[in-house]
């Protein structure tokens, strides 16, 4: 009966190191998703299910930092926006790929642009709503 309690408490101890192991170094080494709302006039009626659709990724993406930003300007990162309703609030013009230039630079590893799907740029996962 020790044998198994010594080998269990083994098996514990080399699980719980593993998972410490894993949680410092995801934490240390996340990965940027940059997000860029379409927030042109015609997307106002779904302002709405987009909020909902950056909640849902937010709370998908652990180990992972988000920023956010619009078709008019850079917003930043979405844990340190004070409210999600900031990036929906102003609609005018229309938008175009002439919008995404801003983000070029960016180091992000993944890009999503939300919006009505008129626009497929390069490099773009493109949510369409």
């Amino acid at each position: 009966m020790m044998k198994v309690i010594k080998i269990f408490s083994i098996f514990l101890l080399l699980h719980i190191t593993a998972w410490g192991a894993t949680h410092l170094y995801l934490s240390k080494n996340t990965s940027e998703i940059l997000l860029v709302v379409d927030t042109s006039y015609a997307m106002k009626p779904k302002f709405s299910e987009m909020k909902q659709w950056i909640i849902n990724l937010e709370n998908k993406s652990h180990y992972k930092k988000i920023i956010i930003g619009t078709d008019k300007a850079l917003l930043g990162a979405l844990e340190q926006l004070k409210s999600k309703d900031i990036i929906f609030r102003t609609a005018f013009g229309r938008m175009n790929s002439d919008n995404l230039n801003r983000y070029t630079g960016t180091s992000a590893n993944n890009k999503i642009l939300l919006s009505d799907g008129s626009i497929k740029p390069d490099g773009w996962e493109v949510v369409s709503f």
